[in-house]
């Protein structure tokens, strides 16, 4: 799986905008699944996730990993074409209008992140002086939060840089969450 995927054309954009289809990439991000158990995980008819399967792949978001014959039927299970979908690339084809589906997207991404959040933390043996949880809103320029901006990318690249690294010390998976986005001031 490649680490970054950068949506390249609307029709990517305009498929990823249905909030289902994030919780489905959200859900794969785990492992690897077939339509039938991602509809028993969402509640929802096999035939409804089978077609945003089929969108997601159509678009080369998703691909086939493998598959496997059972009772006769053939079993697709898919994964996400990368750990992480950027829209950095395709936000210069909006002309900077304003796109309800992708704020939509963007809050329903934030919410799968919540949720993986929540359950990392009660799959985790949490010890006081190794969870780390820092919220906080700060007034900042746009100089400024440019520079804060790279600085979570920094960290995340060195942080993906460390993960992909093969080692002789043991190591223990981290799960880090990093959030940064303008509010409306009240």
């Amino acid at each position: 799986m490649e680490d970054v995927f950068y949506l390249s054309n609307l029709d990517q954009l305009k498929v990823l905008s249905d909030p289902l289809r994030v919780k489905i990439i959200w859900s794969l991000s785990d492992h690897e699944k077939t339509g039938k158990i991602l509809s028993e995980e969402l509640h929802m008819a096999p035939s409804k996730v089978r077609y945003h399967l089929t969108e997601l792949e159509r678009v080369g978001l998703i691909r086939v990993v493998r598959t496997e014959l059972k009772n006769g039927i053939q079993q697709k299970f898919y994964q996400p074409i990368a750990e992480n979908i950027s829209l950095e690339k395709v936000a210069s084809l909006l002309n900077g209008e304003t796109v309800t589906d992708l704020d939509n997207v963007l809050k329903e991404n934030a919410f799968c992140a919540l949720e993986a959040l929540r359950k990392n933390i009660a799959r985790s043996d949490l010890q006081a002086r190794k969870f780390l949880f820092i919220p906080f809103q700060a007034r900042l320029t746009d100089h400024e939060a440019k520079v804060v901006e790279q600085k979570i990318k920094a960290i995340y690249t060195y942080m993906q840089s460390k993960s992909n690294r093969s080692t002789q010390e043991k190591t223990k998976t981290f799960y880090t969450s990093l959030s940064f986005f303008p509010t409306q001031d009240q």
